[in-house]
């Protein structure tokens, strides 16, 4: 028989029952479920049970027995919570934690790449730059012949450039964000940190204007023993794990683009409630414009190096590495004989900015070298396509007509017979990229020397023009003088043949009054 609820119990009353933990069983009763409703239920099915059956809610002061009409009352309160999928949890809390910890780990990359960055830069001030130029201070002062100079003082300039003013902001660089970290926190700015680093950025122009001339510097002292020997000394100091100079040379000139990645991921990363949001904003745009302003001088520091490895593989080749040399195409053409008719080999062509080099790869171990087989020099140069009928029914040629053939190792050119080299694509759109690359060297080719023409010319009258007046005014007086020396010792060989000829008409006479002989005269002393 069941129990009434009490007319005592109010509706609080039972909300504290029902929230109330329910006190351990009595061994003497029988078992009874004691169900207590859960805040959050795991799974739906707790809505199976039947409804005809009655819980029992045993209490300290007695025992209380909830009707079915009570029990689904209060599971359908908490089905409207699940309805309204409520949550115990702050996602909002939760998101600006990640948003911390993000913008944590890329301040703590840049801090890292920066420090890396740095070392690299005092590895090559401490074991090459330092001693290069402490060794040309002392072999200048060192008497001829004693000790051969590594590298002279022009060319450490040249190999290294303005690399002490790049070292000497980064330094600056580091040290800065290595104060802002000091007092980092989840609201702290960094962006006014980042304004200050792009003005000493434009150091990493003059570098680049540079970089092709350190380059080629670098690979012609490698074929001077001096310089060689103390190369490879250098490369076994094991603070450089490996790495080489010229490896080192070559980071730099990839660091605009660094900056511009990691701020801009900061930036990307940072809420718009943040107070640094709209400066990161600001750096975003400044480092990619920066970016984006030297980005065609990357590219051609790529392509320098690009060359530089083609020469470092090449076997056999008369010319050397110029520092105006780019690559411009490569690919695998084959060579059309004109008398036969006939195609020759497949080999791999590389048109430079200056000629194009015809190689054929082998391997050499893991290394691939480039064995050298012939150069067109392009300078005054005429190309144009061949149809089939011109090229003995191959499709897809190209005619080039060299003015001169031949370059020796001092890179001076000299004058030949022209030549013309038939070469053969496997396209027409490999025929006319061919056909445009070439015609845009060749153009570029004679624009230049046309230039360096008027310039040789230009030169000349400005040196004329030049010459201080107090020369100019001796040259003058001299010139004066000189022509009139030259007339008085023409008035004066004049005169002395008259008085030369005179005396000898007058003894004539007197011989031919006195002897009375028939003799002929001889000629004159001044004639004779």
């Amino acid at each position: 028989m069941h129990q009434k609820i009490p007319e005592r119990l109010r509706d609080d009353d039972f909300h504290l029952i029902m929230y109330s933990p329910p006190p351990p069983p009595d061994r003497n009763t029988p078992s009874t479920t004691a169900t207590v409703p859960r805040r959050r239920p795991s799974s739906p099915r707790r809505h199976h049970h039947d409804t005809h059956h009655q819980s029992v809610v045993s209490m300290t002061s007695g025992r209380y027995r909830q009707t079915s009409d009570e029990r689904r009352f209060s599971e359908d309160q908490f089905d409207i919570i699940n309805n309204l999928e409520y949550d115990d949890v702050d996602d909002g809390l939760i998101d600006h934690e990640l948003v911390h910890r993000n913008r944590e780990a890329l301040v703590q990359q840049l801090h890292s790449s920066e420090t890396a960055y740095l070392e690299s830069l005092n590895l090559v001030s401490n074991v090459f730059l330092q001693p290069l130029r402490k060794d040309a201070k002392q072999s200048s002062f060192a008497f001829l012949g004693m000790k051969k100079m590594v590298c002279t003082e022009r060319e450490a300039r040249w190999l290294f450039g303005n690399f002490d003013e790049i070292l000497q902001v980064q330094r600056e660089i580091l040290a800065s964000l290595e104060r802002r970290l000091r007092i980092w926190g989840p609201t702290q700015i960094i962006s006014d940190v980042f304004h200050g680093w792009f003005a000493l950025l434009n150091v990493y122009q003059s570098y680049l204007n540079n970089y092709d001339v350190a380059v080629t510097t670098y690979e012609r002292l490698t074929r001077y023993q001096p310089f060689k020997k103390f190369i490879d000394s250098a490369h076994k100091d094991p603070s450089l794990k490996g790495a080489t100079l010229l490896s080192l040379l070559q980071i730099p000139a990839g660091c605009i683009n660094r900056y511009a990645h990691l701020i801009s991921k900061l930036a990307d990363v940072t809420a718009p409630m943040h107070p640094d949001y709209v400066g990161l904003l600001t750096c975003k745009q400044r480092i990619l414009q920066l970016a984006e302003e030297i980005k065609p001088k990357v590219d051609d520091a790529d392509n320098v190096d690009q060359v530089l490895m083609i020469h470092q593989a090449l076997v056999g080749a008369p010319f050397g590495v110029k520092a105006q040399r780019r690559l411009v195409l490569q690919g695998q053409l084959s060579r059309l004989v004109v008398n036969s008719k006939s195609t020759g080999e497949e080999r791999t062509y590389f048109l430079f900015s200056d000629l194009l080099a015809i190689v054929r790869p082998k391997q050499d171990g893991k290394r691939t070298l480039l064995q050298y087989k012939g150069h067109i020099t392009l300078e005054r140069a005429r190309v144009r396509a061949l149809g089939s009928e011109e090229a003995g029914g191959q499709e897809y040629c190209i005619e080039i007509v060299s003015s001169y053939q031949g370059v020796d190792t001092l890179n001076t050119t000299y004058m030949g017979t022209s030549q013309t080299h038939i070469l053969c694509t496997n396209s027409r759109e490999e025929q006319e990229e061919w056909l445009k690359q070439l015609e845009t060297v060749i153009t570029n080719l004679d624009r230049a020397a046309a230039k360096a023409k008027h310039c040789m010319f230009f030169l000349g009258c400005v040196c004329v023009k030049r010459v201080p007046k107090k020369l100019t005014h001796l040259f003058s007086l001299l010139v004066a003088a000189s022509r009139r020396m030259a007339q008085s010792r023409s008035l004066a060989s004049e005169g002395s043949i008259r008085r030369l000829g005179g005396s000898s008409k007058a003894s004539s006479q007197s011989s031919g009054s006195t002897g009375g002989s028939n003799t002929r005269p001889g000629p004159s002393s001044p004639r004779r």
